[in-house]
């Protein structure tokens, strides 16, 4: 017998409340038809490409986009097809009752992605230059939850320019330690490591344009990630890429 996933009520709520906000109701049936909507939403509010626009660190963004992603796995599994329950709280009388799916168990190997936007498979291309990754979604080659997934992916795998300061004899490895709790102290979390380090004088512009050079050439591409999860093979990345290249000479 398979056994069956255990979802907590106090998971089920921090969960809603991520995708939803604090006027989240476990017990009422209205969030699952909104859900893939709230999830879409978020998704693009916390998206680290925003970080500049919203005055916050892409690593600050990134870890809420993570949250974000980990909320609708949650939420998607138990509104749709997956065969889990929620356990009570202790001494809930209120939570006594398994929340339960709205619809009939059914197979499936992945969670049905969120409705794409219009321009995503009725109105083209958006008339401007693309990533590869957005260009995939709009194109309609994968679905919203792995464009998701795939900046989620990339992001986490991302060295720490912390660490490759110190790889590059730019800092020592006790300067970051130093450099991250002076920013504590002076509230300046929201500031990138890099952009406080230099301001401080612990790198020079040329330092710090070095680090982040070799921190993006650390970073696995990001066609990587559809290949591996079965998206695409080689050769339909390849010939998407073929085609990004001349969507993007036509916006320069």
């Amino acid at each position: 017998m398979t056994k069956t996933a255990e979802i907590t009520v106090e998971q089920l709520v921090r969960a809603g409340r991520v995708l939803f906000g604090a006027s989240f109701a476990p017990e009422s049936s209205t969030w699952r038809p909104a859900l893939r909507d709230a999830y879409r939403r978020r998704a693009l509010e916390t998206h680290p490409d925003r970080a500049r626009a919203l005055g916050r660190t892409e690593a600050e963004l990134a870890r809420e986009f993570g949250r974000v992603a980990d909320a609708y796995r949650l939420l998607s599994a138990l509104a749709a097809a997956t065969p889990a329950r929620v356990a009570p709280r202790r001494g809930s009388a209120t939570a006594r009752a398994p929340v339960r799916p709205s619809q009939p168990p059914r197979a499936a190997p992945r969670a049905a992605p969120p409705p794409p936007v219009a321009s995503a498979r009725h109105g083209g291309l958006p008339r401007r230059r693309l990533r590869l990754a957005e260009f995939l979604y709009y194109s309609g080659r994968v679905p919203w939850s792995a464009f998701v997934a795939a900046i989620a992916w990339q992001r986490a795998q991302r060295p720490p320019l912390g660490r490759i300061a110190v790889d590059l004899g730019f800092l020592a490895r006790e300067d970051v330690g130093a450099i991250l709790a002076r920013r504590r102290a002076d509230a300046a979390t929201a500031e990138r490591f890099g952009e406080y380090a230099l301001r401080r004088g612990f790198l020079t512009r040329l330092q710090l344009l070095a680090a982040v050079g070799r921190q993006g050439r650390l970073q696995r591409r990001i066609g990587e990630y559809f290949v591996e999860s079965g998206w695409l093979d080689l050769r339909a990345l390849d010939a998407a890429r073929a085609e990004l290249l001349g969507h993007n000479a036509r916006f320069r």
